[in-house]
């Protein structure tokens, strides 16, 4: 079981990254302002990561339309070790997270085979979290709270 603290951490400042909680949905919300590194990336999901045990948020809505970049190791590294890892720390509760993509980022995870792999491997129902993909942030929203369990 999560501890939580009683007064809610002020999010680091990133001029790349916006985080909310929005208590009413018991969501974080992520999103990225700009195409990032490889480091930025790293850095704005630890700090994801450590809003989302701080307010016991498991679903996570990561908006992604504004970066532009598409690298297959980023993706493999947030699939592959970001999200089990996170998944293990909010255990038993499942992780669940909605990407947000523009539509030219959701065409190249389409059209690039190490991007649609990696994109596939994240989705398969063996990882110890939830993730899917939306064009339309209403839907991606209403994916997250259907999954709440009461």
């Amino acid at each position: 079981m999560r501890i939580m603290h009683t007064i809610p951490p002020t999010p680091p400042a990133f001029d790349f990254l916006n985080l909310a909680y929005r208590p009413d949905l018991n969501m974080l919300t992520v999103r990225w302002l700009r195409a990032v590194t490889f480091e930025e990336l790293r850095q704005g999901f630890q700090a994801v990561l450590s809003e989302g045990l701080h307010y016991g948020a498991t679903r996570w809505l990561v908006d992604v339309r504004r970066r532009t970049e598409m690298d297959v190791v980023p993706s493999q590294w947030v699939a592959q070790q970001l999200l089990p890892e996170a998944a293990a720390k909010m255990a038993p509760t499942v992780l669940y997270v909605a990407y947000l993509l523009s539509p030219s980022r959701a065409d190249q995870l389409q059209s690039d085979p190490p991007l649609r792999a990696a994109a596939q491997g994240a989705q398969s129902p063996s990882q110890p979290y939830r993730l899917q993909t939306f064009l339309d942030e209403g839907l991606a929203v209403r994916w997250l709270q259907a999954n709440v369990v009461s």
